[in-house]
């Protein structure tokens, strides 16, 4: 399963807001990602065919504007989701969502860096809240057997699940 994240939303001022984020993107592939990050009522929705990693491109906001805080305030996250599709060879899809809570910024900063999701943790019990800068992902790949014996209709599958 690929390796993914939202890094976070970050405003500005030349196209408004824009979510960025990190896949792997597998060689001389391209991936359809879909991100939409919710902060209270307000909702942000965005969509882009990305073939390298990092990532970004911009989000539409519904119900009102995304709250920054202030430069010396407190910090301020929405919750964001994402679903990221990618071609398998010979013949089938791979498709992985993901959900966090990520930071919302005025703008970009050269000293924000992802969190690190290389080391998968343990499944985390369901009532308990997740920690900032962990990730919960999920991978279906859906293929088409390659085997004569594979019935022409039939097709494989393989699920994945994961805490960062």
């Amino acid at each position: 399963m690929p390796n993914s994240q939202i890094d976070m939303v970050v405003g500005n001022d030349q196209v408004g807001w824009q979510v960025c984020g990190d896949v792997d993107v597998p060689q001389g592939r391209r991936v359809d990602i879909y991100v939409v990050v919710r902060q209270g009522d307000v909702i942000a929705r965005g969509h882009q065919v990305v073939s390298t990693s990092p990532w970004q491109f911009p989000v539409v906001v519904e119900g009102g504007q995304l709250d920054a805080g202030q430069p010396d305030g407190p910090r301020k996250t929405a919750i964001a989701s994402a679903v990221a599709i990618t071609q398998e060879d010979p013949s089938g899809l791979e498709s992985f969502t993901w959900a966090q809570r990520i930071p919302v910024q005025p703008d970009r900063q050269d000293e924000d860096s992802p969190p690190d999701f290389s080391d998968p943790g343990t499944v985390p019990d369901p009532n308990q809240p997740l920690e900032f800068g962990k990730s919960i992902s999920s991978s279906l790949t859906i293929t088409e057997p390659a085997t004569a014996r594979s019935a022409e209709d039939a097709l494989a599958w393989k699920h994945a699940l994961k805490i960062h």
